[in-house]
């Protein structure tokens, strides 16, 4: 951008050639003669994929989902959608689906997750976890609440928080119910938050 020293204020385009005022002096800068913008397939296929992650986030932004983003984002991200955006879009499919449910990450921080996290459920839909809940951890961190979000593999764009969940990591275990489905996949987010609710673990993954 160049300084332009004149006595005629000019300001915006001229052709190619853009006037600005910045602090009292004029500038002018040239614009671009050719604006790239590449179709390929690979860049679609992004583009697609950032939209989809887009859709999830919009679909849960005003659910207890979207509260515990914002919350988990502080410190790492500037929100809950930036860091969903961060940890998920490679988690999704162009066509509007979810490529890897592993890899969909609900929380983020530096609350310690839990080792040997293993998981079970009957025909009735009863869940039972259980992990290591040996207290090598300091000792505050002990009293961590568990939380669990559930995506059924018929309702991808659904995730929920599943209520009735009381369990800390000092039990080593925790159980509950989902809805049981024949067939149907149920993909678990589980993951440990402060007494205060202001720290959290990442979140850990368990299909059954």
């Amino acid at each position: 951008m160049a300084r332009v020293s004149s006595v005629f204020r000019l300001k915006g385009r001229v052709g190619n050639i853009v006037f600005c005022e910045r602090g009292g002096k004029l500038y002018m800068r040239a614009l671009p003669s050719v604006v790239r913008n590449p179709k390929t397939a690979k860049q679609e296929a992004v583009r697609s994929k950032f939209r989809v992650a887009v859709e999830f986030y919009q679909r849960v932004k005003e659910s207890p989902i979207g509260r515990i983003w914002n919350e988990s984002a502080k410190g790492i991200a500037v929100n809950g959608y930036a860091l969903h955006m961060k940890l998920n879009v490679k988690a999704f499919k162009e066509d509007g689906k979810i490529r890897d449910f592993s890899q969909i990450h609900f929380t983020a921080g530096k609350r310690q997750c839990v080792y040997d996290l293993v998981g079970k459920m009957d025909e009735e839909g009863q869940v039972v976890l259980c992990w290591d809940g040996d207290s090598d951890e300091e000792e505050p961190e002990m009293d961590d609440r568990l939380g669990v979000i559930v995506i059924y593999g018929n309702r991808e764009f659904m995730p929920m928080v599943v209520e009735g969940v009381e369990a800390r990591r000092c039990d080593g275990g925790a159980s509950f119910r989902v809805d049981r489905e024949a067939g149907v996949k149920v993909h678990l987010y589980c993951f440990f938050v402060s007494d205060k609710g202001m720290e959290y673990s990442n979140s850990q993954y368990i299909c059954l």
